[in-house]
């Protein structure tokens, strides 16, 4: 047997045992290589470890049964994961949001979008340092402790997150997060930037249970914008133009530039 061939029955034999331990040793006599010989194949052929394709295809399965509404805890324990929090914790770091709140979305994530033309506006803020670990729902992770405070009441017409001047070598985006305002002149340690008139696509996300939540579920929805909503409408991406979440109050929304 040829190693193309025996590649792939090593694939279809993970697939049907996704629900046991499976070892690298226990793969490799099962092709009947030594362990040495069969992870170097297994790598040159899909360019990751045994143990790391199988544990992605695990978490991959398990997103498929939370989808279908499988409880979150059963789904571990299929898996192979002793416990909820290590099961989240594995599931977090690969799909970037907790499995209940994954399962809840797949089933209930509806978004109201409407289109609607805005004038420019000034935002007074600052630039998050990116080593903040800074991700999608943006200011999920960010101590903002270290930042200045706002001034009492600017708040009031509603806060904005967006990315900005990416860096051409690496791709790293600056971040910034601030408010809303008519304002002329920023406090102390705030910048000023200028929104530029656009036509947006906005959407309204879904309330939540929590901060972390809301973070996750932002973050969601950006990748469910851009991977499967522009695919479905005549819209296209204004490059042009800003991306940005605003929030007010309890609500918070989604503004993507199109034509």
């Amino acid at each position: 047997m040829g190693y193309n061939e025996q590649m792939q029955q090593t694939l279809a034999y993970i697939a049907a045992h996704l629900g046991e331990t499976l070892t690298a040793k226990q793969l490799a006599e099962q092709a009947g290589y030594s362990l040495y010989h069969f992870c170097r194949v297994f790598k040159a052929f899909y360019g990751v470890s045994p143990g790391e394709y199988m544990r992605k295809q695990k978490l991959l399965a398990a997103a498929r049964d939370l989808a279908g509404g499988e409880a979150v805890l059963d789904t571990a324990l299929k898996y192979g994961y002793d416990t909820h929090a290590g099961f989240t914790k594995a599931f977090e770091k690969e799909f970037g949001l907790a499995p209940s709140v994954y399962r809840k979305m797949k089933g209930e994530l509806t978004m109201n979008v409407t289109i609607k033309n805005e004038d420019a506006f000034k935002v007074f803020g600052y630039m998050i340092d990116t080593a903040d670990e800074v991700q999608g729902g943006y200011w999920g992770k960010v101590d903002f402790s270290k930042y200045p405070q706002y001034p009492a009441g600017c708040d009031d017409q509603g806060e904005v997150a967006l990315w900005m001047h990416p860096e051409e070598v690496s791709g790293e985006l600056k971040y910034f997060f601030g408010y809303k305002t008519a304002d002329e002149t920023p406090a102390a340690g705030f910048e000023a930037i200028t929104v530029p008139a656009a036509q947006y696509a906005v959407f309204e996300v879904p309330q939540a249970e929590s901060a972390q939540a809301l973070s996750q579920q932002l973050s969601a929805a950006w990748k469910e914008i851009f991977s499967s909503w522009f695919d479905s409408v005549d819209y296209k991406y204004d490059e042009s133009k800003l991306c940005f979440e605003f929030y007010k109050g309890d609500k918070s929304y989604i503004y993507v530039p199109v034509k």
